[in-house]
């Protein structure tokens, strides 16, 4: 029965040695149950996958425990192994999320006064305690404020924000971090050698990056891996299981940026997305690597680990790009993050980016790695270059007529979205009309209207034009606001 659990359950924590991390939480319940004196309540928050729920059992196994030394569960008692087995009677876990009402808390307070069937302590776990009601947080808090002596509370959250104050006030409260990357590779190497799985380094080190310092998550990943390999764990099947993008075309991204190519940037990022790999997990990526080439731009190269050619490289880059450039590309970047699921176009957000640094800022000229006051004293203040003016001479004149402008609009999209996907995803949250001859696009912000009445998307709507057959018709772009449209883009166009 055993083998057939989740990794991650079957290495949950069984003594406080084996709980990863999290050292001030378990110091401090340690010495409260080694003095026999552990608090009614308490409050432990912090992102998932930290050990919150770990460390609610091993309070439960430490106070019932019939032979405790210095406050450790022995595991090997009738309690202990009751608790491990799932039959501890006196352990009650709830999950708030689908207990919410107060009819639920009401039925757990009715109950608390009952003494303890074989334990000493009844020790109530409350998962995502922030899900519950309004009114089940009142009907709990006065069993929180005097609870019977031999009740314990132990409320778990992601969201403490959520709680109401008089709640917190009730309780201890631990935040629970997220855990170093040494602490999750540590763990990870001890598993696998007991497990007898095979794992590479470069394996292992992947595995820890997208974790996010969960090790539940870490654990996964991990089990996901076993199941996707023939026995042994290299990068490649990690790369193909997360769909992780190579560092190589991040790098050529990141130069293209720079060198302010959009086209060649917004084309690769379409060549990457039509390959199958995960946007989001391109967006992730990049916005690491752009953060360690801002590390090397502030002297922090220590904090960059990567081999030695893939360092030089990024040396070379940062000395290509200002510090205030560089941080206006991460902001834009962490800001299109929540981007990628808009309408039907996921890589929108991203050539976005792409198209606010290329055009937002002139190009700059070679930039020596200086200490960063030196570099923030000579940066000059960024201006937005002023594109040529061109004028196009049409060689004659098209009457454009609203029977016509199907037609047109149709061919239009299709050559407007080859030569470039950002302007055609704007026009398709656009409105076309015909009026006095003129082609009346709507656009539902005035942000969208400056972006396509720029010279370069006016000339290039022209060209287009004259593709789909219309030479000579003036294009008049206006802002009218429409609920699909706008509950289409907002999220995408915000960041801009």
């Amino acid at each position: 029965m055993v083998e057939n659990k989740a990794l991650y359950r079957r290495w949950r924590p069984q003594v406080f040695a084996d709980l990863v991390g999290q050292n001030h939480v378990k110091q401090t319940i340690l010495n409260a149950v080694k003095a026999g004196q552990p608090s009614h309540a308490y409050l432990f928050a912090g992102p998932r996958g930290t050990g919150k729920t770990s460390m609610a059992r091993l309070l439960a196994k430490a106070v019932n425990c019939l032979d405790s030394k210095n406050g450790k569960p022995c595991g090997k008692c009738a309690n202990c192994t009751a608790l491990v087995e799932g039959r501890m009677m006196d352990v009650i876990e709830i999950d708030a999320a689908s207990h919410t009402g107060v009819d639920d808390v009401r039925n757990l307070i009715e109950k608390v006064n009952f003494s303890p069937s074989v334990g000493k302590y009844k020790v109530y776990v409350i998962d995502e305690v922030h899900m519950l009601s309004k009114n089940a947080f009142n009907a709990l808090l006065k069993t929180l404020e005097e609870p019977p002596a031999h009740a314990i509370f132990v409320l778990a959250t992601t969201e403490v924000h959520k709680l109401l104050p008089t709640v917190v006030s009730r309780c201890q409260y631990f935040d629970f971090h997220y855990l170093s990357h040494e602490e999750v590779a540590e763990q990870l190497k001890k598993i696998a050698a007991q497990e007898k799985i095979e794992i590479s380094d470069e394996a292992l080190q992947i595995i820890v990056n997208n974790s996010e310092g969960s090790m539940r998550d870490a654990l996964s990943i991990l089990e996901q891996a076993i199941s996707f390999s023939d026995g042994k764990i290299d990068q490649h099947i990690l790369k193909d299981l997360l769909g992780i993008v190579d560092v190589k075309l991040v790098e050529e991204l990141t130069q293209a940026v720079l060198d302010k190519n959009a086209l060649e940037a917004v084309t690769l990022i379409n060549e990457i997305y039509f390959k199958g790999f995960d946007i989001n997990q391109l967006g992730k990526v990049w916005l690491n690597y752009l953060r360690e080439i801002l590390m090397i731009k502030l002297g922090n190269d220590d904090l960059v680990q990567r081999s030695q050619d893939e360092k030089k490289i990024m040396q070379m880059q940062a000395q290509k790009i200002s510090v205030n450039a560089l941080v206006n590309l991460l902001q834009s970047l962490v800001g299109s993050m929540n981007s990628y699921k808009v309408a039907s176009l996921p890589q929108l957000a991203l050539e976005l980016v792409v198209a606010k640094s290329c055009y937002s800022e002139a190009p700059s000229t070679s930039v020596k790695n200086q200490p960063l006051a030196n570099e923030l004293k000579n940066d000059p203040p960024t201006q937005t270059p002023v594109p040529p003016v061109v004028t196009i001479t049409p060689l004659k004149k098209t009457l454009l007529t609203v029977a016509k402008l199907a037609e047109v609009k149709t061919k239009l999209m299709e050559s407007i979205g080859v030569a470039s996907p950002s302007v055609g995803a704007v026009l398709k949250t656009s409105q076309m009309e015909v009026k006095d001859n003129k082609l009346q696009i709507k656009v539902p912000s005035q942000f969208l209207k400056e972006t396509l009445d720029k010279p370069h998307n006016r000339i290039l709507l022209a060209q287009c034009l004259v593709q789909a057959g219309v030479e000579g018709v003036e294009v008049e772009c206006v802002v009218e606001a429409t609920p699909n449209t706008i509950n289409e883009v907002a999220g995408v166009f915000d960041i801009m």
